[in-house]
């Protein structure tokens, strides 16, 4: 007998003692397995979250112990088409998975699997992380970020409704601005977080109305310089009232431009060009649309078709060409009717970014 033999026996059990340690002290679940997906290594750690112990988890199948029913036969094919290719669609990604118990409940987990070759069919070691109470913690959040927008969403409107009140002839513009801003934006690509700002910025364009004389609001005779000079005010009366809100998207600038045109001739500062936000400048031809085509108490509705005659005149002089090109897409093309877009009135249902799941029971 090799002298040296003792020595090595010794080294090796050392060594495995340590590795079982070395498992046995993680936090997170190991379990390992060969290539017919037979557990060879269980840790402490999974013991603790599946409720088995090794000595009955070992020798078993993984896929048998703790993958849910309606996962297995994934888990199955995904085995046999990396031993098949070498190729595994979750090989070295962290994922999050649902695993199951011996008491037969479902858990979310977060799961990594690595391949280990060592010199013969490969093993595998999935490193295992019980997510429960993070998924808890992130469904209270969710929750309450339900309920921030369900607020945001009454505010808004109540705030819309106050505007009108006081200018019962245009009662309901605001509204269809906004949702005729939101096809515009849509239409132009603009990603949903971007959509969303600009749906309510059109909510509440003319907040700043609520400082104009009633009467002036309501005057159906020809306005005069006072008059005009009292409206024109609106803008910055309603960049004022909402400047201090801490919204996440520029409705501030939304509200003080959207009166200003791309050649400067517009107001209360006479921007001009990129000096305008791009929300703003799909508001401003929303807006015109949407005042041309309905009624004022000192004139008449005069329809879209004059609508559409004033923005494409003035397409990339006062307004901008590709809002302005979006737009007649939506209604020469497309047939786009805003009165039947008049989003707010279906409590949102449309708006895909204004969907507010009810939180799960």
């Amino acid at each position: 007998m090799d002298v040296k033999e003792p020595i090595l026996l010794h080294e090796h059990l050392v060594d495995q003692e340590w590795f079982n340690a070395l498992l046995d002290s993680s936090l997170d679940c190991i379990i390992a397995i060969n290539h017919d997906g037979i557990i060879v290594e269980y840790n402490r750690a999974a013991e603790v979250v599946f409720g088995y112990p090794a000595t009955e988890a070992i020798g078993r199948r993984l896929d048998e112990l703790i993958i849910p029913e309606r996962y297995r036969d994934r888990h199955r094919n995904a085995l046999a088409h990396y031993l098949q290719t070498g190729e595994g669609s979750i090989i070295g990604r962290r994922v999050e998975v649902h695993g199951q118990t011996k008491s037969g409940r479902e858990i979310p987990v977060e799961l990594t699997v690595l391949p280990i070759h060592p010199g013969r069919s490969p093993y595998f070691t999935a490193y295992l992380r019980d997510i429960t109470e993070r998924k808890a913690a992130e469904e209270k959040i969710r929750e309450y970020s339900i309920r921030l927008k369900e607020s945001l969403i009454e505010t808004i409107n109540s705030v819309s409704t106050t505007v009108e009140l006081r200018d019962p002839y245009t009662a309901g513009h605001q509204r269809r601005v906004a949702a005729l801003a939101y096809a515009i934006g849509r239409e132009m690509g603009l990603d949903e977080q971007r959509l969303e700002g600009l749906y309510f910025g059109g909510m509440v364009h003319d907040i700043g109305k609520i400082v104009v004389p009633s009467e002036v609001l309501t005057d159906p005779g020809k306005l005069g310089f006072e008059a005009w000079k009292s409206i024109h005010l609106h803008p910055a009366a309603g960049y004022k009232i909402v400047k201090s809100v801490h919204f996440p998207w520029p409705i501030a600038s939304m509200i003080l431009q959207h009166h200003e045109k791309l050649d400067g001739s517009g107001y209360p500062n006479g921007l001009m060009d990129d000096d305008i936000i791009l929300e703003a400048r799909i508001i401003t031809v929303a807006d015109v649309v949407e005042a041309i085509r309905t009624a004022r108490p000192y004139r008449n509705a005069k329809g879209v078709s004059a609508a559409i005659d004033e923005i494409r005149q003035w397409s990339g002089i006062k307004y901008d060409a590709e809002v302005v090109a979006a737009c007649l897409r939506l209604i020469v093309e497309q047939g786009f009717d805003i009165d039947d877009n008049d989003y707010t009135s279906k409590d949102f249902a449309e708006l895909s970014f204004m969907k507010v799941e009810k939180a799960l029971g």
